[in-house]
């Protein structure tokens, strides 16, 4: 018993002095940003540290979405390793005590935290920033942030910082995000996307939207750099893996116009992309080109493959729809309700080849099509994502 006891003071004590070190080391870093939100936190996440970096600012970036980055101060980056490829939110220590072994003057971390109390502990304890962002409200995770979507602004605002500032460009919930900041002494900076002029969303190479350049650049702008170096930083800096973007591959003569819009996952979101991919290709010939849908589903998603399929069957009005991925069975009842015709929907649930996938496609539109990628990117859909970055071009 006694010995137990003296297990559990060991404990508390390095604890508490792991607590002070990790103080310390936060200090030493006097820009810290935490970037959450629904959408477009890795996309946002990656512009501010290009804009940091590019304002001289020696930067390290962290992002965890479709493929988890450390971004090092020169702009490189490598995968985030993890023991059984298992995320814990107890990377954010590790990350803070890397920069600060490498002399860093700024962090950027994208906010890995879903249940509340974790994003709270993620804030508070591990990255006390200096400058806040939350992207959007969505109606998404809502099985561990609803059951609404205030329940998840309110899951949000818990990583607005102490004394610091909050940067958003959601503009239904502010109100939330507000009243909280008013408890935690933050000053609240909303953007919109008016802020960014068209041109400057499509100079990127891949679709970016507005909301979260305007992000990126008020960001920049509280660190002390300014808009138009904090811009040049970010045109030139490389987008995320999960980056929605618009990719044609030519197979056998016909030209195929992959919409890559699998890492959206909800609906607003999918709408949004597939609007902004009209306004990238727009300098394009796509007239003529039948829309078809890749749909790719999750078994842990059944609610949003069912969301995704009704938003097809509503949206795009797709000559086929190709089901790919798990929760087959899900989604073609979302299609049925939405008055799909079964008779163009081709269940290749069970395919894992993605040159028999898109053999099928292009055996029902030989001439090419635009192919609307959607639904998730895990599994089969990184997969087509790949192939065409490999194969094809980026327009």
């Amino acid at each position: 018993m006694r010995g137990f006891a003296v297990m559990c003071a060991c404990l508390l004590a390095a604890g508490i002095i792991e607590s002070w070190f990790h103080t310390r080391r936060l200090s030493k870093m006097p820009v810290r940003v935490h970037v959450n939100g629904i959408r477009g936190k890795s996309t946002t996440a990656r512009l501010i540290a290009a804009g940091l970096r590019a304002g001289g600012l020696r930067t390290i970036g962290k992002t965890t979405g479709t493929a988890a980055r450390i971004i090092w101060e020169d702009g490189s980056e490598e995968p985030v390793v993890r023991r059984g490829n298992q995320a814990n939110i107890s990377e954010q220590m590790s990350l803070v005590r890397l920069a600060h072994s490498r002399g860093a003057d700024a962090i950027v971390v994208e906010c890995m935290a879903l249940q509340p109390e974790n994003q709270w502990v993620a804030e508070r304890h591990m990255i006390r920033s200096t400058v806040g962002v939350i992207t959007n409200v969505r109606d998404d995770h809502l099985d561990v942030m609803g059951p609404s979507a205030r329940d998840v602004a309110h899951s949000l605002a818990l990583t607005i910082p102490y004394g610091g500032d909050l940067v958003t460009a959601e503009e239904g919930f502010l109100p939330v995000f507000e009243q909280r900041a008013h408890r935690t002494g933050a000053s609240v900076h909303a953007v919109r996307a008016t802020d960014v002029p068209d041109d400057v969303a499509l100079a990127f190479d891949y679709i970016n939207f507005p909301e979260n350049v305007a992000c990126a650049l008020k960001v920049c702008e509280l660190c002390g750099v300014s808009r138009d170096v904090a811009l040049e930083g970010m045109l030139g800096a490389t987008g995320d893996p999960g980056a929605a973007r618009v990719l044609r591959l030519d197979r056998d003569l016909a030209p195929y116009v992959l919409v890559n819009a699998f890492a959206a996952n909800d609906r607003d979101s999918t709408a949004l992309v597939c609007k902004a991919a009209e306004a990238k290709t727009a300098h394009f010939t796509l007239d003529g080109l039948p829309a078809i849908v890749i749909l790719n589903n999750r078994s842990d998603r059944p609610s949003r493959a069912g969301e995704l399929a009704q938003f097809v069957a509503e949206e795009i009005d797709p000559e086929w729809v190709f089901v790919v991925g798990e929760a087959g069975r899900v989604a073609m009842r979302g299609l049925a309700r939405g008055g799909v015709d079964r008779a163009i929907i081709v269940n290749l649930t069970l395919q894992r080849n993605i040159e028999r996938v898109l053999r099928s496609i292009a055996e029902r539109c030989p001439r090419g099509a635009v192919v609307y990628g959607i639904g998730n990117t895990r599994g089969i859909g990184e997969g087509i994502i790949q192939y065409f970055e490999a194969n094809g071009v980026s327009l």
